[in-house]
């Protein structure tokens, strides 16, 4: 079976940007909001953006679990599985993590990653543990149920 290739089309109005031209008029430090999320990575808009505390703590949990390299809003299925995976555990962790109440259950959070990223996500891990929250890991084994 055979598929097609993905087929862009870029908007003539907005050539791509994805924002209306009001929207694109408006700039901090001389960058739009189409500027700071297609052409700057994770590392770059952190120092721009650091004065915005509930973006700049997103930015953060971002480099924190290896992925301060990626565009700020890179497309999503051009990421590997463990990019991915680390995305979504970022993105779930961000929103309560001042809490320290929240309980999380993560299914094989590890799977696909690459050692030096398991690192990492163990690293954050642990700082929402000793900030009081609960996590729940899921690790299949063959033959072994367990849970970490």
């Amino acid at each position: 079976m055979h598929f097609l290739p993905d087929v862009y089309v870029t908007c003539e109005q907005c050539k791509g940007r994805r924002y209306n031209r009001e929207t694109l008029e408006v700039t901090y430090r001389g960058k739009s909001i189409a500027d700071v999320a297609r052409s700057l990575t994770v590392d770059q808009a952190l120092p721009l953006l650091e004065n915005f505390p509930p973006i700049a703590n997103k930015l953060r949990t971002m480099q924190d679990v290896g992925l301060g390299y990626p565009r700020a809003r890179s497309v999503g299925h051009h990421r590997c599985r463990g990019e991915r995976r680390s995305g979504s555990s970022c993105r779930r962790s961000c929103p309560n993590v001042a809490t320290g109440r929240t309980l999380y259950i993560l299914d094989e959070p590890t799977t696909g990653l690459h050692f030096e990223d398991t690192r990492k996500l163990l690293d954050v891990l642990n700082k929402l543990v000793d900030q009081g929250n609960t996590i729940v890991c899921d690790r299949a084994q063959p033959g072994r149920d367990t849970v970490c």
